[in-house]
């Protein structure tokens, strides 16, 4: 179960055992236990939301349109519907701790990304996608974020706009496409959902589903060369990070190329400091309002 449900049955109790103690205030036998349990939860829900998600774990609950109740999900529409929401977990793992994603073969951070249908959680119609057995806790950690960040950026695209975009800041622009395919299995089945991970929650109804489906399907992704001169301040081998200064501009950031091999790199972090030229790829994403966000990748470096 994940800790925001957690919070929500220790809600649930407290609110349960304060309304007892309301209907029987002098029970000299009640009061101090339930007094005594209601001091146990509140100190239990306070670190529950202080502590980190440390298990990937994410509760997935579909209703109307392929849903039968709690009883059943179309086979068909739960399988697409996972396979989508895996990809965008993956894509987004990659890009945010592996720094690139591989247009083909497996992709950076693909096996530790992997997740499994662990439980059918009760609700409207419940699929939980868990890791079962965790080994590296800090990937496990990280793995936990990235599926909080999928969470979000779902719960962004049904709210407006401005709330969509302000989400793509801090996501690669590969996610979109899984995330399109995602609301659009949602949308021809006439399905709602509610998607809880860590601490974040999604509820996004039909007209919800509607409405941010059209969101992502108006962003325009397009890619372009780029070269600039400037100062190069440093890459991160480990997750292909990088910072570049140039001439005239303000700093930018973004992901090493998928073709820079780790020794490229390396030789990459020698030039630190001082003048280059460097060769870019530029992702564009324009939204429904105009609002364009810019992805750079730095494919070469070559001193100046």
């Amino acid at each position: 179960m994940t800790p925001f449900r957690k919070r929500e049955m220790i809600q649930a109790d407290i609110v349960g055992l304060e309304d007892l103690l309301a209907s029987a205030p002098n029970d000299p036998l009640a009061k101090p236990l339930a007094q005594s349990r209601v001091a146990e939860l509140r100190e239990e829900l306070g670190a529950l939301e202080k502590s980190q998600p440390l298990v990937p774990e994410t509760e997935l609950f579909f209703g109307q349109g392929p849903v039968l109740g709690a009883k059943g999900i179309e086979a068909k529409f739960a399988g697409q519907v996972l396979d989508s929401f895996q990809d965008m977990v993956t894509n987004h793992f990659a890009a945010k701790y592996h720094g690139l994603l591989r247009r083909s073969g497996r992709r950076k951070g693909e096996a530790e990304s992997k997740l499994f249908l662990t439980a059918l959680p009760r609700g409207s119609f419940g699929l939980q996608l868990s890791q079962p057995h965790v080994q590296d806790f800090v990937t496990a950690n990280q793995l936990a974020t990235v599926m909080e960040d999928v969470t979000a950026l779902v719960d962004a695209a049904g709210k407006d706009d401005q709330t969509f975009e302000d989400a793509l800041t801090s996501t690669h622009g590969r996610v979109l496409v899984p995330l399109k395919k995602f609301l659009e299995m949602l949308e021809n089945s006439h399905a709602d959902c509610r998607i809880i991970s860590g601490m974040k929650q999604a509820v996004l109804k039909k007209e919800q589903v509607s409405q941010a489906y059209d969101r992502v399907a108006s962003a325009k992704t397009e890619e372009e060369p780029l070269e600039l001169q400037g100062t190069f301040f440093g890459a991160l081998v480990k997750t292909g990070r990088f910072d570049f200064e140039p001439k005239g501009q303000d700093i930018i950031n973004g992901w090493l190329a998928d073709e820079v091999t780790e020794d490229q790199a390396i030789n990459m972090e020698q030039l630190t400091g001082k003048p280059v030229l460097a060769k870019l790829k530029v992702t564009t994403v324009t939204t429904k309002t105009g609002r364009r966000r810019l992805t750079y990748e730095l494919q070469t470096l070559d001193p100046i």
